[in-house]
């Protein structure tokens, strides 16, 4: 079986959405309603989480500890209908792709049901694997990873994202490796500026050892 992982977020839809960027300004407020910190300590101490434990959410739960859950729920409370609009192009796309397609997130199973459901896509996938499904220790940590693969046992592997370092540690874990990017690395295996680009003649699933 060949399995392709694809994330949600800037990956199946564009940044330029504004998608992310909603999700970014509940959990700026919900830092500061919490900590009661300023724009500028916020921002910092989101960089330290992201270089230190990949997520917000995981630095929070590590320092704070939060209720992962009512974050979630929190930040994920945005609009995403009026930003999202279904893709003929990108249903076609994945659908053309010969693999079973898991979506793999940071995000709760909730919200990725929603952008899919919006972007008229989620029939194509069989299961999400979501930051509650990997024990809110999303990507990039090992973990996320290791755990999917001993859920799925699938005999090929490939991964898009448009995070470099969550595809660093799914390269290391011998997956073929997307990154959806307008730059170019020689870290990843194949770079497009959109999913809708990636061409399937070019996609290889690696066989990995479990």
């Amino acid at each position: 079986m060949n399995l392709f992982l694809i994330d949600i977020d800037n990956t199946v839809y564009p940044k330029q959405l504004g998608v992310f960027d909603a999700i970014d300004i509940r959990i700026n407020q919900y830092m500061k309603n919490l900590l009661g910190m300023n724009d500028e300590q916020i921002d910092k101490l989101r960089k330290f989480y992201w270089n230190k434990y990949g997520t917000t959410m995981s630095g929070l739960i590590k320092h704070y500890h939060i209720d992962p859950y009512r974050f979630l729920d929190y930040v994920h409370d945005i609009d995403i209908e009026s930003l999202i609009k279904p893709n003929p192009l990108l249903f076609h796309k994945i659908n053309s792709i010969k693999a079973v397609k898991i979506a793999f997130t940071n995000a709760p199973k909730k919200h990725a049901v929603r952008v899919l459901e919006a972007l008229g896509i989620i029939e194509l996938f069989v299961d999400i694997f979501d930051i509650i499904s990997a024990d809110f220790r999303g990507k990039p940590n090992r973990y996320a990873y290791e755990k999917i693969i001993n859920k799925t046992k699938a005999d090929r592997y490939a991964m898009i994202d448009d995070w470099e370092v969550n595809l660093k540690t799914a390269k290391e874990l011998g997956f073929f490796t997307v990154l959806v990017s307008k730059e170019h690395t020689k870290n990843v295996d194949l770079c497009v500026q959109r999913f809708e680009d990636l061409d399937e003649n070019n996609l290889k699933f690696n066989m990995i050892v479990h």
